[in-house]
């Protein structure tokens, strides 16, 4: 049985668990879930959408909620997320932290965007953000990945949210950045990424 993933018809929460599943060839079922649906599942209760909230993961019978925590559970099942203990608690801290980023992007949408979204990109995401994702893949000895020698789940959570800022915030870039533009370019050329990304946009 592949696994299925529930979200609304928009990227949000549940496009970095569709990138990585793609990253790594792995089957699923893509569940678009409308407001009906939404509220039916709600019912099932806490069994089901722990907090009432989406991204989920079913497999078998198993109901997993939480992007990130889907995204360590996903990794950890076919090979992608390290398996010493602190580099793999490391992974998940970097997954959050794009999570606390992606939190700051759709605060971006609200009432006088403009002007939130003109002093998030000259204020914390130039001050904050690149540098110390910069920062950190440099830290991992020029691997090209955020943690270990190969693409985990840390990878496709930062890419994810770098590449929703980049497409629809104004004034973002990762000019000045050169770990992190090569790092971006890198995940992006994939070819499952590429391949999925391109079929998205059409």
């Amino acid at each position: 049985m592949s696994y299925r993933l529930y979200y609304f018809s928009i990227r949000g929460r549940g496009e970095q668990v569709r990138l990585l599943l793609h990253a790594l060839a792995v089957p699923f079922e893509n569940i678009v879930v409308n407001r009906d649906e939404f509220l039916r599942l709600k019912q099932k209760g806490a069994g089901t959408l722990y907090f009432g909230s989406l991204p989920m993961l079913e497999d078998g019978d198993l109901h997993l909620c939480q992007g990130p925590v889907i995204l360590g559970y996903l990794a950890r099942r076919h090979g992608a997320a390290p398996t010493e203990l602190q580099l793999s608690a490391k992974a998940d801290a970097i997954a959050w932290g794009a999570e606390d980023l992606r939190t700051r992007y759709f605060k971006l949408f609200g009432e006088d965007r403009d002007k939130a979204r003109a002093d998030f990109v000259n204020g914390d995401w130039r001050s904050r953000w690149l540098p110390n994702l910069d920062e950190l893949l440099r830290l991992n000895g020029g691997t090209g990945y955020f943690v270990g020698n190969s693409l985990s789940h840390a990878d496709i959570a930062i890419w994810d949210v770098l590449n929703a800022f980049l497409e629809y915030i104004p004034g973002t870039s990762l000019q000045g950045h050169e770990a992190l533009t090569a790092f971006y370019a890198s995940v992006a050329a994939r070819p499952q990424i590429a391949a999925y990304v391109a079929s998205r946009s059409a």
